[in-house]
């Protein structure tokens, strides 16, 4: 609602505009009169109204009199002009001083009208680029306040942008939008939507007089509250936080998280309380169940920078290898554990959910697979640039599993088949050597337990018992010559020890190799 202020000579014209003219509909307020210019100029220095109506004729003061004084004084006050007189000069000079408009009397109520409904539209276009340079200045300020050492001058200009009469201390406030992440089509206001509604709440919460400077740290919302703001709060300002987030939430429907550093003295202090802000929203996902967080919660907590335990990774890989749905929330669900019950950083979190993503990885390229067809290799490779909850992070990183176990599987059913007979094509032609499923893996490029399972499944014999009998039935050949000595034989089939070659020849044909080649000698 725009003030409006009438002045005329005669008490009659002046009452019968108020009366006449619905003021309120055209988003104006009467909020004062005078019969005179010298008069209704020291109102207007006092209450700065938005319009003056004026009549042209007045004693002391006239009214292009009292339009040029407000000039040279270089209010924004604008003007409508009302008069008997149909003279051109006074429009001439009325358009001199940038008078809005020009009525003739007898007043015609529809001309009154349209006038104030021109004025409205040009004070609302005036208003939002006080509002926009506003907010400039105000975030060159806060950038100023948080990154560089400041003086009493950047101060002063400071007292020209917000409202911190009397405030004795601040408190930097970092609010977080998480979970508005492309992989889930999740839809975000527009930013300046909700930096509006962030202003509009902050403002209604403090009973402040302007709305608070709001300043974007990538997704993340930085606003200062000086402890004026805190006053319907008992000067607590966790409450204020929470009721802040609460309304934010309900517009919305944003998973909101809010964060407070410490309190200071001075805005010259105010990069430590940003800096503290930032401390506290490093604890979130070990305070995951806290919305609402002060940097006095965490002040004495200490994060950790540690490493996963690797069977906590094995288990993950080997379940997801297994295509074991249950195995693979399971193993997440210990991971997860792990992370709160040993006070992980969030460094340290990025750093093990990326071990076991390559794991992973690695199993899918070990069937013949290529994790780029995977439609969550991307989030999981790009999580850390968004905002997630700790259950938001916990959700990617199990579809992400889920769907690589499904792939395996997949790969596993109709390509695992050629697979297995390059190697066993291989162990066939090799198996003299030193081998091991470890060695095949390496060779290969697949996981080793892959390989076993492959095996198992297409032969319908273990890989061990596989070799073994390659080994046993080449050195039954090798015993028909008579001039070849056992341990000769042992080396050759690919056993290391002559006793060890012995015992698992026995333990396979239920006879010594010796005992063997007599037998095939009486033959």
């Amino acid at each position: 609602m725009y003030s409006v202020m009438i002045v005329d000579d005669e008490l009659f014209v002046r009452k019968g505009l108020i009366e006449m003219i619905d003021w309120e509909s055209s988003g104006f307020k009467v909020i004062d009169e005078s019969d005179n210019g010298e008069d209704a100029l020291a109102i207007i220095q006092a209450k700065k109204p938005d319009l003056v109506v004026t009549d042209i004729r007045m004693p002391v003061l006239d009214g292009l009199e009292l339009i040029e004084a407000v000039s040279k004084l270089q209010l924004e006050t604008e003007f409508v002009i009302i008069s008997g007189y149909n003279d051109f000069r006074y429009a001439q000079q009325a358009v001199r001083f940038n008078v809005q408009d020009y009525v003739l009397k007898p007043i015609d109520p529809d001309d009154i009208q349209k006038a104030l409904a021109k004025l409205r539209d040009k004070l609302s276009a005036k208003q939002r680029l006080r509002d926009q340079n506003r907010r400039q200045m105000g975030e060159k300020l806060i950038e100023t306040l948080l990154w560089d050492e400041i003086g009493e001058t950047v101060l002063d200009e400071w007292g020209q942008v917000s409202f911190f009469a009397d405030a004795k201390a601040f408190t930097y406030i970092l609010l977080e939008v998480n979970n508005v992440v492309p992989w889930k089509k999740a839809v975000s206001p527009a930013r300046d939507q909700l930096m509006e509604a962030i202003r509009e709440t902050v403002q209604e919460l403090g009973a402040a007089a302007s709305p608070p400077i709001v300043y974007e740290h990538r997704r993340t919302y930085g606003f200062i509250v000086p402890d004026t703001y805190l006053t319907l709060f008992g000067g607590d300002i966790h409450p204020f936080m929470r009721s802040a987030l609460r309304r934010l939430k309900d517009a919305f429907a944003l998973d909101l998280r809010i964060y407070a550093g410490k309190s200071v003295e001075s805005l010259n202090r105010l990069r430590f309380s940003y800096n503290s802000a930032k401390e506290t929203m490093q604890h979130k996902w070990i305070r995951y169940n806290t919305h609402a967080l002060l940097y006095s919660d965490i002040a004495d907590a200490e994060l950790n920078y540690l490493h996963l335990h690797e069977p906590s990774i094995r288990t993950l890989i080997e379940a997801v290898e297994a295509s074991d749905m249950n195995g693979i929330r399971s193993a997440i669900h210990h991971i997860f554990v792990d992370f709160l019950e040993r006070n992980f950083s969030i460094e340290a979190i990025k750093t093990s959910i990326m071990q076991c993503v390559l794991g992973i990885a690695y199993s899918v390229r070990s069937v013949e697979g290529d994790e780029k067809e995977l439609g969550l290799i991307e989030p999981i490779l790009v999580w850390y640039d968004y905002n997630l909850t700790l259950e938001g992070l916990r959700g990617l990183f199990s579809e992400f599993a889920s769907e690589a176990a499904e792939l395996v599987k997949k790969l596993y059913n109709s390509g695992g088949k050629s697979g297995i007979h390059k190697i066993k094509s291989y162990v066939d032609q090799h198996f003299h050597q030193n081998l091991s499923l470890k060695s095949l893996a390496a060779q290969f490029f697949m996981n080793s337990a892959y390989i076993g399972q492959l095996f198992k499944k297409h032969y319908g014999v273990y890989f061990n018992d596989y070799l073994l009998q390659l080994r046993i039935e080449e050195a039954k050949k090798l015993m028909r010559q008579k001039d070849i000595r056992i341990y000769e034989i042992a080396e050759r089939v690919g056993f290391n020890s002559a006793e060890y070659f012995v015992s698992q020849f026995e333990k396979v044909e239920k006879m010594t190799p010796t005992e063997y080649r007599n037998r095939m000698s009486n033959q």
